[in-house]
């Protein structure tokens, strides 16, 4: 499960994520903690960390550098973050502070907080880790839903390389699935894939399974957007809500979704994130999602999630092969 509880307090805003990983707390604070096991993860998707300096004690300094472009456009930067070791317990409690290395470098300017605070927590839950994370104060609502975008982006990364580390399991029958990991490639440039995301009309055209139809009412893709949007069945509908968080023409985007019930009532939240990537012609999507709050009537749902989504991305490779590129 995944939350992204975004708080504002008297002192700034904080934001809260709740990931649960399928490996052992020993593995998952190694990868916090360990050099040449950081690097693998650390960053936003189209980032790659290039140096890490461990926490290794109270007091002690961490440094993070990494590299890729800057949202929104295809220009290189180099980043860095730091800050220093406030408690460290291991397998536990890992707490630091944090601060680019400048501020400038991310596109921030000045701030009252010239550092923030990190907690992550690790509790262990059978073979699986359920980590806390929180961040704050930030000054402002745009600062903090930045970061969390990238942290969550930077999770993903995480749940992928546990994948590659910790040996594939059976899954438990009932097991009702809270993170969905996919890539597909569209024979479509990536501003059209783009489009297809965040254009209404579109996105009426291949949102949900098939043999259901869908009517966009709102899908304002900007960050603070509305999402409201219905998926008719055979003899059902299943209304749905949400939120543009931050959307970076057409490179990537993050906005969270709410099924709901006949009296309006979340049953259970998603964030997602999506990344376009240009290959051999055409289009890498990445689509990341977690779920960050749920009910207990959402596992009969949640358990055709990929389903669901793989057959919404035939449905959406359909629509491509069919809108005209557009002239330069």
């Amino acid at each position: 499960m995944s939350t992204g509880v975004m708080e504002q307090k008297t002192t700034g805003y904080e934001l809260a994520i709740t990931r649960v990983f399928d490996a052992p707390r020993e593995l998952v604070w190694r990868a916090w903690t360990e050099p040449e096991m950081a690097v693998q993860w650390s960053g936003p998707r189209g980032f790659k960390a290039t140096e890490f300096e461990a926490p290794t004690a109270v007091g002690g300094r961490w440094m993070l550098t990494m590299e890729g472009c800057r949202p929104g456009s295809d220009v290189p930067v180099h980043l860095k973050q730091g800050g220093t070791v406030l408690e460290f317990d291991p397998p536990r409690l890992l707490k630091y502070t944090f601060a680019w290395e400048p501020r400038s470098s991310v596109g921030l300017g000045e701030s009252p907080y010239k550092e923030n605070v990190v907690t992550v927590r690790l509790e262990e839950a059978g073979s699986k880790t359920v980590m806390h994370f929180t961040q704050g104060p930030f000054a402002t609502e745009g600062e903090r839903d930045g970061h969390l975008g990238g942290w969550n982006s930077a999770f993903d990364c995480f749940a992928e390389f546990m994948a590659r580390e910790v040996p594939p399991r059976v899954t438990a029958p009932g097991e009702v699935p809270t993170e969905l990991h996919l890539k597909r490639f569209f024979a479509a440039p990536r501003e059209m894939v783009f489009d297809a995301w965040t254009e209404p009309e579109m996105v009426a055209q291949w949102w949900g399974p098939r043999n259901f139809t869908t009517t966009v009412d709102r899908w304002e893709a900007r960050g603070g957007g509305e999402i409201y949007a219905t998926m008719h069945g055979y003899d059902n509908s299943h209304p749905m809500s949400g939120k543009f968080v931050e959307v970076y023409p057409p490179y990537r985007m993050h906005f969270t979704t709410a099924a709901l019930d006949k009296d309006g009532e979340k049953m259970f939240e998603n964030w997602n994130s999506v990344f376009f990537e240009e290959v051999d012609g055409g289009t890498m999507v990445t689509l990341d999602v977690h779920v960050m709050s749920q009910t207990e009537v959402a596992p009969q749902y949640l358990k055709g999630m990929s389903q669901g989504w793989s057959l919404s991305l035939d449905k959406l490779e359909e629509l491509l092969v069919t809108v005209p590129q557009r002239a330069n």
